[in-house]
Parts: structure tokens; C-alpha cells; sequence
């Protein structure tokens, strides 16, 4: 179950200095899981060579189906992203002739609309034309760094733009596709069964007897409401090759459940849906 598995990487001094809020990371982390992968870590980074170096090598070594990286991808001499993930693939670093081409691009766009001062490519623009070996790029149609794919071993890495606007239109129309046709070619569903006016510590042991009665269900608990009107909404999620042993697997589980808590069954099954139609 959720056998397709995604590290997520911000780089961010910003986020860390509590300056800016991350957004990046919410907005992919919840269109990934509407296909069906797991994400494994949220992890941010500080815009310190080492340190980022150490968490790319980390990231690939743990052989997920996805790495995808956020900032550190423009022309200032701290963005080191492309170099960063060089070293910890192992590869060289090395002028990409299509980057080049559109980070040109981007710039005399930005020159015609009175942006910048001038077109031409200087060295820190050229900067942005470097990547590892073997990788390919997307053009920013938004902002000026392309975007990169690298394959490694299993694992596919992105580099995305930390600004939101470029980040999510990348990828939305970038990696989005990639990640829907390599993913899980499984039935996933889920049941939400809500648990009024209680505290979660009333019901762990209940929770606990469940998961450990059926390993194939992931279990997760949500408090919503106010002190005075308390509802805890606990929501079992499966993943199966079959949408009938599926359906059958989560119904059982759910009945346990609810006689465990003294619920009735009174909430119409959710019908499973093939992930990444």
C-alpha cells in the first residue's frame, strides 16, 4: 500500500527565519495524494551549500518514485540548487544549450516590457543555463529559471522556482503529467466516520485495536470544531488492486470501528476511484 513515494524539498532561509509563510509545499503535497502518492518527509533547507548538498544525497539515497525541489533556482549568487543536486548525483555541472536559450528568451521578454535594463546574457543569468548532466529543462514562461528533471537510479528529481506563481504553474502543466502516468496503478477509496463531543486520548486505544487489526488501512484523525462542540472525524484510506476488495476492506474495517465507538452505520460507502484517470 502507497507504494509510490514523494520527498519533498523547500529551500528557504526565509521559511526558517519565520519571515515567510511556505506555501509550496501544501499546494503539491495535495495534488499528489488526490493520485495516489505518499509523501514520505517535508523537509526545509537552509540556502547553505553543505546542507543542501547532505539532504539531496539523503533524498535520492532513500530511492523515491519523486524528489521535487522548490527555490534556490534564480541568479543570485546564493541560488545554487542546480549545483547542489550535481554534487549529490554525482555528475558535473554544465552549460544546458535549450536552458540557455530560454533563459535568453525570458530576459528580452522582460527587456520589451521595460523590466530590466538589458537583454543580454551576463554571468549571473548564465548561471541559471547551468545544470547537472543528463538533465532536461522547462521553459519559465512566468519568471526567468527553467525548471529541471533529472533521472537517477529510480528516482526522478525536480527543480521547481520557489516563487508560488512559477512553482505552481510548472507544476501543473509540467509534473503534474509525469507523476500521473508513472503513478499507482491501483484503487484507492476512503470512509470518514465522525466522533462527536469527545478528546482524542478517549479513543486512542480504539484507534490503535484497529490499525492493528487491519494493517491495510491507514488511519487519521482530524479535531474540528470548538471546545464546547467537539467532533473528531477519523477517516480510514486503503489502496487495493481490486475496487471490490477494496470497497470490502474498507466496509469492514469501518463497521469495527463504529461498534468499537457504539456508532451506527449510517454513512453511504465513498466509491472508490481509479487513481490518475
Amino acid at each position: 500500500m502507497f507504494d509510490k513515494s514523494v520527498i519533498i524539498l523547500v529551500v528557504s532561509r526565509e521559511i526558517l527565519e519565520g519571515s515567510v509563510v511556505d506555501r509550496n509545499a501544501a499546494f503539491i503535497a495535495n495534488r499528489i495524494d488526490d493520485i495516489g502518492y505518499r509523501v514520505r518527509t517535508i523537509q526545509v533547507v537552509d540556502r547553505v551549500e553543505a546542507e543542501m548538498v547532505a539532504t539531496m544525497a539523503w533524498a535520492i539515497g532513500q530511492k523515491p518514485t519523486f524528489v521535487l525541489v522548490t527555490g534556490g533556482m534564480g541568479p543570485n549568487w546564493d541560488d545554487n540548487t542546480r549545483g547542489c543536486l550535481a554534487q549529490a548525483a554525482g555528475v558535473e555541472l554544465e552549460e544546458n544549450t535549450q536552458a540557455r536559450e530560454f533563459v535568453q528568451n525570458a530576459y528580452r521578454r522582460l527587456f520589451a516590457k521595460k523590466v530590466v535594463s538589458r537583454p543580454d546574457m551576463t554571468d549571473s543569468r548564465q548561471g541559471m543555463a547551468r545544470l547537472p548532466k543528463g538533465a532536461k529543462c522547462y521553459e519559465n514562461t512566468v519568471g526567468t529559471a527553467p525548471a529541471v528533471q533529472l533521472e537517477h537510479g529510480p528516482t526522478t528529481v525536480f527543480l521547481l522556482p520557489g516563487v508560488p506563481a512559477e512553482m505552481q504553474r510548472f507544476f501543473t502543466s509540467q509534473v503534474m503529467p509525469v507523476m500521473a502516468a508513472a503513478g499507482p496503478d491501483t484503487v484507492r477509496g476512503e470512509r470518514a466516520v465522525d466522533y462527536h463531543g469527545h478528546d482524542e486520548s478517549q479513543i486512542s486505544r480504539v484507534l490503535s485495536d484497529i490499525s492493528a487489526k487491519h494493517p491495510q488501512i491507514s488511519l487519521r484523525t482530524r479535531v474540528q470544531g470548538t471546545m464546547m462542540a467537539r467532533t473528531i472525524r477519523i477517516v480510514l484510506v486503503a489502496e487495493q488492486d481490486d475496487a471490490v476488495q477494496l470497497n470490502n476492506l474498507l466496509e469492514q474495517a469501518e463497521q469495527d470501528l463504529r461498534d468499537r465507538l457504539g456508532l451506527e452505520f449510517d454513512t453511504p460507502p465513498t466509491d472508490a476511484s481509479r487513481l490518475g484517470d
